[in-house]
């Protein structure tokens, strides 16, 4: 509006200046008063394009500040979408850890109750020894007193004849115990017992020295002699990987003596020690 007034004045002025009118010339007062609102009109076009200017700063701000804002609305808009995605991955990882402490709780019930099976085992191995001891000590009750005069006799037979026990070399007692492993499975038995009988009497291995003995007279069918020996070797040590045959032939010498209850109470033994050793399996075969 001001814009528009402006252009009217500065036309007036510029009539006026073309064609003096009579009042100008008549008198100078009047001149001069139209010199004065020719200034006014300069000074009134001068502010307008001073306006015009400010005006078209405000703009251009105008348009920065308009550009600034949808710059920083935009900013605005993606830091909201990445605080959304970020509130997802949160509440995921929640649900992760509150599955993984479900898991882990599990796993802890998982390991108690595997600790109290282990213990249960323990107990029921330490049971099993003190059985098998037990057992083995039963050829010393009453029923068992007709075998055992028999061993006996052998043994007061053996003892009346004259021996002279080999001497060996204790440098070499771990050749002579393998040298005698040999000597049983070639079936030189002679050989095989002087070389145990020297390592048990010198504490060499003295447990399974002494079972291998047993295992002597048990191939030679000396179930008596062999049932002493086995006995002998669990009273020494129960811990031998030799144990689940040395329990195996222990029933089996039972069976030969035909003293069944002890057979099947040793059988039973064998499969609830070493459920998993081959010898459990063949003591399940001879128990059907």
């Amino acid at each position: 509006m001001k814009y528009y007034i402006s252009i009217l004045l500065l036309c007036f002025v510029c009539y006026g200046a073309k064609e003096p009118s009579a009042f100008e010339k008549q008198s100078g007062a009047t001149k001069r008063d139209l010199s004065s609102l020719q200034g006014t009109a300069q000074n009134l076009l001068n502010l307008t394009t001073q306006i015009q200017e400010q005006q078209e700063a405000l703009k251009q701000s105008q348009e920065g500040l308009m550009s600034l804002y949808e710059s920083q609305h935009q900013k605005l808009q993606n830091t909201t979408k990445q605080s959304a995605t970020n509130t997802q991955e949160i509440e995921n990882l929640k649900t992760e850890i509150a599955a993984l402490k479900t898991l882990l709780q599990q796993q802890k019930e998982q390991i108690h109750t595997l600790d109290s099976k282990m213990k249960e085992i323990h107990t029921l191995t330490i049971k099993t020894q003190e059985s098998i001891l037990q057992e083995l000590e039963k050829l010393s009750n009453p029923h068992s007193n007709n075998a055992n005069k028999g061993t006996q006799k052998q043994d007061d037979t053996q003892s009346q004849k004259p021996t002279s026990k080999p001497k060996f070399d204790k440098n070499k007692s771990a050749e002579l115990f393998t040298q005698a492993k040999e000597f049983i499975k070639k079936k030189q038995y002679k050989s095989a017992k002087d070389i145990m009988l020297w390592l048990k009497d010198n504490n060499y291995n003295a447990p399974e020295a002494t079972f291998y003995l047993g295992e002597i007279a048990y191939l030679q069918k000396d179930y008596h002699l062999a049932i002493k020996y086995y006995k002998a070797s669990v009273a020494l040590s129960d811990r031998g990987a030799y144990m689940p045959t040395l329990l195996l032939h222990t029933a089996l010498c039972f069976k030969g003596i035909k003293d069944m209850p002890n057979y099947n109470s040793f059988l039973e033994v064998l499969i609830a020690t070493y459920p998993q050793s081959k010898e459990a399996a063949q003591a399940k075969e001879l128990r059907k």
